[in-house]
């Protein structure tokens, strides 16, 4: 499945510098997503925001499509129009840490199965930034998919809680 990576946010509540740079458990966030993609087609979704982001992508051959930079959804319904998608996309955003592998192939398979056009990934209760839509559809009714083991990083102690947690799992 394609995915869209969300790479173009100004990461202001972390106040890092571009949040897809910054490391977390040994890896930049955007690799961690990278690594969670590997089985999927990218594309990565900058903005003016993120153009050091945009260059390291680049240089992993990464394919890039600079949005506007407008919002998350715009961004993303950006992408979707200007490139022509269709059929389901799978939407991630790359500030999170994912503490076991598998679980972006967990969700695309829970997607086919679950029988509906959209679906958001949540954590107690929030929506975590992995969802798969339908893109040559408007408003679409949506499946739920619980997920544990991601941690979205916007503030440094969001970065100090998946740092003890990667840690802990080592150890354990």
């Amino acid at each position: 499945m394609l995915a869209l990576l969300m790479c173009g946010g100004k990461g202001e509540r972390l106040n890092a510098g571009e949040k897809p740079l910054f490391e977390v458990c040994g890896l930049r966030l955007v690799d961690h997503a990278l690594k969670a993609l590997s089985s999927h087609e990218v594309i990565a979704v900058t903005s003016p925001y993120t153009p050091s982001t945009e260059e390291y992508l680049r240089s992993l051959g990464i394919r890039i499509f600079r949005a506007s930079g407008t919002g998350f959804i715009e961004d993303f319904n950006e992408a979707i129009k200007k490139l022509s998608l269709r059929g389901p996309v799978l939407i991630v955003c790359s500030d999170l840490v994912y503490l076991r592998e598998g679980i972006i192939d967990e969700i695309v398979s829970y997607y086919y199965r679950c029988g509906k056009k959209a679906l958001k990934a949540v954590k107690d209760g929030k929506a975590v930034g992995i969802n798969v839509i339908y893109a040559e559809e408007g408003e679409q009714e949506e499946e739920s998919y619980i997920v544990e083991d991601v941690i979205n990083i916007n503030t440094l102690e969001d970065a100090r809680k998946a740092e003890n947690l990667w840690n802990t799992m080592k150890k354990g």
